[in-house]
């Protein structure tokens, strides 16, 4: 299918779906040694196949896995090159408003090398069980970018510029074994971008000895470095503000960043957060070409309450203010469940979310 076609695609999920309880005691029972890898993986075919279903009952026009193979959304880098110590010093700080915590990340302590292609092994089991769209997400370059971490990272890399060109040589070959088993859509996870548009998340930055002047254009860079040389892919961008246990980590617009960004970014689509006054207002849309797709993150994943139809297609209006119907879609604003014990939404709240989804998607631009 050509890069034209799948950029006709108008409702899609941005990756995670909730993991059932039988999946999250399969994977403490792996942890703690009760049961083998071949039994954990049985658990999470079953879980996979019950993702599907519940897209293709929803009516979606690409599908994921609902990355049920996961203990969190930066597994196909943290998981598929070995160098990377989880839960190391770097913290970014989520809150829901109410409640304040923080994430620990990973860090690079070691040369990295290939380990496994975890989205290699999703994609084979996904391919072979829908006959749907499909799509596979991975960590942009941005992610990878703060995983050098001063004072920890320096045994393993002198520098953050070496260890970056470690890991786009690595996850390049992690792509190209991904377009050569048949993927056709990568999206790339990149809420690191939005963190330039929060004073918080630049203090995040700097803390790590990140030049915030100058990093976006580096990784933009990097994550065109990443997706170039694929030319029968459609690459995605999804941006965020954090998604975490219902929490975020920055907010604000995105103004700052939406000019260079939407314009040099080399993806066909940019699927963008826009369930909150968090993500400000789409006047920065105005800086999407022409050759590019916005998919509207309109729906939450954060909290259980469902969306009324006449606010989205009001919204969705708004939009089109900016960029014409034609070349808009639809989504959540990010997963379900970045991390394994996932956003504080129950699953029948997810079910009629992903439906609301999929057909207001298809009365709006009709069927594909």
């Amino acid at each position: 299918m050509s890069v034209a076609a799948h950029n006709a695609y108008r409702s899609e999920p941005v990756g995670s779906l909730l993991r059932p309880d039988y999946l999250k005691q399969a994977v403490r029972q792996y942890e703690a040694g009760m049961l083998t890898a071949e039994e954990l993986t049985a658990v999470q075919d079953r879980a996979v196949l019950e993702a599907i279903a519940l897209q293709e009952a929803c009516d979606l026009d690409v599908i994921t896995d609902g990355e049920m193979r996961r203990l969190s959304w930066s597994d196909p880098l943290t998981c598929s090159l070995a160098g990377y110590t989880r839960n190391a010093q770097a913290v970014v700080p989520f809150t829901s408003g109410q409640t304040q915590t923080v994430a620990r990340l990973p860090a690079v302590t070691g040369r990295l090398q290939p380990k496994t292609n975890l989205p290699l092994q999703e994609l084979r089991f996904l391919r072979q069980h829908t006959q749907r769209p499909w799509k596979v997400t991975l960590p942009s370059m941005t992610y990878a970018s703060v995983l050098w971490v001063p004072g920890i990272s320096e045994q393993a890399y002198p520098d953050r510029e070496e260890y970056l060109r470690d890991a786009l040589t690595l996850m390049r070959e992690v792509v190209a074994q991904l377009v050569a088993n048949g993927a056709r859509y990568i999206q790339l996870d990149a809420p690191r971008y939005t963190h330039l548009v929060s004073e918080a998340g630049r203090e995040n930055f700097r803390r790590l000895g990140i030049d915030v002047s100058t990093w976006l254009g580096e990784m933009i860079a990097l994550d065109n470095a990443l997706i170039a040389g694929f030319p029968e892919v459609t690459f995605g961008l999804h941006l965020c503000r954090g998604n975490s246990r219902s929490m975020w980590a920055v907010e604000g617009g995105y103004d700052p960043i939406a000019e260079q960004l939407f314009s040099e970014i080399r993806c066909q689509r940019l699927l963008l957060e826009y369930d909150s006054p968090r993500a400000g207002t789409f006047a920065p849309l105005r800086f999407v070409p022409a050759d590019k797709v916005v998919v509207l993150g309109l729906i939450t994943t954060k909290t259980s309450e469902l969306e009324s139809e006449t606010v989205l297609r009001q919204r969705i209006e708004e939009a089109a203010r900016y960029v014409p119907l034609e070349r808009l879609a639809l989504s959540p604003q990010c997963g379900f469940a970045s991390n394994l014990p996932g956003n504080l939404i129950t699953e029948e709240a997810q079910r009629q979310k992903l439906a609301l989804l999929g057909r207001l998607a298809k009365e709006i631009w009709g069927a594909r």
